[in-house]
């Protein structure tokens, strides 16, 4: 029996010999399953988030028809726009060639110009160039009787009541979007989908290029977002979308073709709600699947009332102002995840660069670092939070910044600890030897092999940030409205928790779910990541 067991234990060692740190720690969390449970609840949550425009919305994510509303806007626009222009014009020359007045102008042109036939386009996109020259033309007194000539030509030939308009491919939700949101989307699409580009070009890549494939992985992971967003920024103007999608739904026949928006075909998201879509007949409805006991007595007459609006019921119900707690609870994610992700990577950043300096030159550079890391320990977050905002107002920019700021004492004695113990090792004392920069063998030699604790920190941390920020907005201290977070909507269930306790409910077990998965996580990569606790799974 005891050859056995030494044949096991020779067995395992042998196993895990040609293995590097992070794969031995990659082997020791898949045994667990609940944290491997914990990681996709995490990843689910994130994801979600991130795709919150095209989950829950308003507006159809495709539809092939056309949007009177949109064209009654842009030809609104482009006639006091060239209003502004005529008068710049007649009262201070020198501002006829404004860029915001000419961008204007070409933009709401070719907003309508897309919804006409195509000799009507062609000649109003004509008539946009005239106008164009026109102002920029430095005859003033012609170029302002031209332009009181086009705007009448404008008037009468392209009026939204009597023009004919076209159906075409409409992209509402993603014409919303700015550039960030773009990063993020293909941030996270590119990481869904990691397994399968991974493997292509890891087929792609020489086997002795194995090292220099991370690097690749890594560049298109960063990329291709930032390029992605960049691009979007600079071809897709922003603008606002008021348009009544819905009314086009609801529009009979008869009243189909005076309709703000008449549908071919349609896409619509998942929930079919807008952030502040305001439903006063529906107030405070619960879910038309909560327990009977749970509800408030005369609940259900509200419920039927929103379900005969919208084909759709609300999965989680509304507030009190008849707003869909669903859609508000996904898009408040983005909020409290943010911070979280966003405050733990500015203070380990900051710990990190600050410990590993400690660690590695220690002597005076050690003895001053120390001591600023007991002079920061001293600032209590939350009190310091409370003191910003009474000075600067709610914002979760701040929140953010402080937290940055003020947690990163404990990374850097982390990291500081870790370099102790490896700056005396043989591949330091190799890379000195051969003459390696000290920030090579910081950053590329002692670091990789230092961030495990640093790791499992940064986990616990992203569940201490979030519920940090719960708790200020809660206390009308976090994030202002009318942008959601889930300490918000946790703020606006206590005072409806008589009458609808379902406010409080799904934002509270939001939080807890989200603070245990970050927990269970971090305990799983603090037993993975130690050596005396492998293979006792």
């Amino acid at each position: 029996m005891a050859v056995n067991s030494v044949n096991a234990v020779s067995a395992a060692t042998t196993s895990s010999q040609g293995q590097g740190q992070w794969a031995l720690i990659w082997r020791e969390f898949r045994k667990r399953r609940l944290a491997l449970f914990a990681s996709v609840v995490i990843l689910i949550l994130i994801t979600a988030s991130v795709f919150a425009p095209l989950l829950a919305n308003a507006s159809p994510l495709y539809y092939f028809g056309f949007n009177r509303f949109e064209y009654q806007e842009a030809a609104r626009t482009l006639r006091a726009t060239l209003t502004q222009v005529i008068e710049s014009r007649a009262g201070a020359p020198t501002k006829i060639d404004s860029v915001r007045f000419l961008k204007t102008i070409a933009l709401q042109v070719n907003i309508m110009a897309d919804a006409l036939p195509v000799e009507k386009a062609t000649l109003l996109r004509s008539i946009g160039q005239q106008m164009l020259a026109a102002a920029k033309s430095p005859d003033q007194s012609n170029s302002i009787e031209e332009l009181k000539r086009l705007q009448r030509e404008l008037r009468s030939g392209f009026d939204a009541k009597e023009v004919a308009l076209v159906s075409r491919t409409h992209w509402p939700v993603f014409a919303s979007l700015n550039g960030l949101d773009i990063v993020f989307l293909c941030a996270t699409s590119l990481f869904l989908l990691s397994p399968a580009w991974t493997w292509l070009l890891r087929r792609l890549l020489a086997a002795r290029q194995e090292s220099r494939s991370l690097w690749w992985l890594a560049g298109i992971q960063l990329v291709i977002p930032l390029l992605a967003g960049g691009l979007w920024w600079w071809c897709v103007p922003a603008r606002v979308d008021r348009t009544d999608y819905k009314s086009g739904v609801f529009a009979a026949d008869e009243t189909a073709a005076k309709a703000p928006v008449v549908f071919d075909s349609v896409i619509w998201p998942p929930i079919v709600y807008g952030l502040d879509e305001y439903d006063l007949a529906g107030k405070s409805a619960p879910p038309a699947w909560y327990p009977a006991a749970w509800r408030p007595a005369g609940k259900e007459a509200a419920a039927t009332a929103v379900t005969s609006r919208w084909s759709s019921q609300h999965w989680l119900g509304t507030d009190e102002s008849g707003r869909d707690v669903f859609c508000r609870l996904i898009w408040g994610g983005r909020v409290s995840l943010s911070v979280g992700l966003v405050a733990v990577a500015i203070y380990v950043s900051i710990g990190i660069v600050v410990g590993a300096l400690a660690g590695y030159f220690r002597g005076v550079c050690d003895l001053i670092i120390s001591r600023l890391i007991e002079v920061m320990i001293c600032f209590p977050t939350f009190f310091l939070i409370l003191t910003i905002v009474a000075f600067f107002g709610p914002s979760i920019t701040h929140i953010m910044v402080i937290i940055g700021l003020t947690g990163w004492t404990g990374i850097a004695r982390l990291v500081r600890g870790e370099f102790l113990r490896l700056v005396d090792q043989e591949f330091v004392l190799a890379g000195r030897a051969l003459g390696y920069s000290p920030a090579r063998i910081i950053f590329r030699h002692v670091l990789p092999n230092a961030m495990a604790p640093v790791l499992v920190s940064a986990t616990f941390g992203i569940a201490g940030a979030i519920l940090t920020e719960s708790a200020l907005s809660f206390l009308g201290l976090g994030i202002s409205k009318p942008t959601p977070s889930w300490g918000g909507l946790l703020a606006d269930g206590r005072d409806a928790l008589q009458h609808a306790p379902w406010l409080i409910h799904f934002p509270g077990f939001a939080i807890f779910l989200t603070i245990t998965a970050y927990n269970l996580m971090g305990e799983a990569l603090r037993d993975a990541s130690d050596p005396r606790l492998r293979g006792s799974r």
